[in-house]
């Protein structure tokens, strides 16, 4: 099956540790930069769901929430959660590890 192309110019700025992956990439497949890019992006491509898809996955992660029960009535305690982080980044556990 042929896949329908038109030729296009883009210009982007891409972080430079992603050109080096896909400099690299392209290196070790035997291909072009530009072919390496596109089938990264290829690769990468989010389909294209129907809204009732869509629906159907969203009704399924939400049904997910809340299944964590830790056995701690107040492990949601925003106050206790921060004061817990506030206490561990305070320590420099030097003690720890020896």
């Amino acid at each position: 099956m042929a896949i329908e192309t038109r030729k296009i110019t883009l210009t982007y700025e891409l972080p430079v540790e992603l050109v080096e992956v896909l400099e690299e990439e392209a290196a070790q497949n035997g291909c072009t930069f530009e072919e390496e890019l596109i089938d990264h992006l290829a690769r990468t491509r989010r389909p294209k769901l129907s809204p009732e898809e869509t629906e159907k996955r969203r009704g399924a992660f939400e049904r997910s929430f809340g299944f964590w029960r830790s056995g701690d009535p107040h492990s949601s305690d925003n106050e206790r959660i921060d004061a817990d982080l506030a206490r561990e980044y305070a320590n420099d556990h030097e003690d720890e590890g020896e």
